[in-house]
């Protein structure tokens, strides 16, 4: 079962990650509908080989309405991943779905329902963390995995959105416990690579601010 982990910012350390590079042809989409009857306030899709829920993709400033829908792209390595999935209504109750699995031949509709709702609901609060496009280029596509996880997993900024240079974005991340760690990876309009390492800490406060910077660029 995964850990609800607290997290505030020990240090950033740039670093290359031993990770994989991606090519934007092979991201999947999904897409994430709430049936619940309820306001989601928070939604998470996590890779599910990770002890760790990632960022909330709806970030700060959003909600997802009863009957509404959001697009995203995923990118995992094999023809098929599990993920799993968690919303968290307007009255602080939670639904989970374990290993939802995503294939390479399909376009799955991931459909969140009263049916989903789980008697214990993880008591977590957030931390605000801020990234900033500092290169001179527009972000297509924005990812922040926990370091355990062989996945990058979910795109933040979903179909539609860009973080343009000079611009930012904000990603809760679910505090409760210790230290944790999440790779960050970024691709530029020309599908360029920008990736280092968050190593995040409980006693440095609940809004961090990081860059996106030239000097996080990956040869691929």
């Amino acid at each position: 079962m995964k850990k609800i982990i607290l997290l505030s910012l020990l240090g950033l350390f740039l670093a290359v990650v031993s990770s994989f590079a991606i090519d934007p042809a092979d991201l999947n989409s999904v897409v994430i509908l709430n049936n619940t009857g309820y306001e989601i306030q928070y939604l998470f899709l996590s890779p599910g080989d990770s002890d760790y829920w990632g960022p909330d993709i709806l970030g700060s400033t959003r909600t997802l309405g009863n009957h509404g829908a959001l697009g995203f792209y995923v990118h995992y390595p094999d023809e098929c991943n599990n993920f799993d999935i968690m919303a968290v209504d307007e009255d602080g109750d939670s639904y989970i779905i374990w290993d939802f699995t995503i294939c390479d031949d399909e376009q799955p509709s991931i459909v969140i329902t009263a049916n989903e709702l789980v008697k214990d609901t993880p008591d977590f609060s957030f931390v605000s963390l801020e990234i900033m496009n500092s290169t001179d280029y527009d972000m297509y596509y924005v990812f922040i995995s926990p370091t355990d996880s062989g996945m990058w997993g979910i795109d933040l900024l979903d179909e539609e959105t860009i973080l343009e240079t000079g611009m930012s974005a904000e990603f809760l991340i679910p505090i409760e416990g210790d230290v944790g760690e999440y790779d960050f990876l970024s691709l530029d309009v020309d599908d360029d690579l920008y990736q280092f390492t968050l190593t995040i800490d409980p006693y440095e406060g609940e809004e961090l601010f990081v860059e996106i910077e030239p000097s996080d660029y990956v040869d691929s």
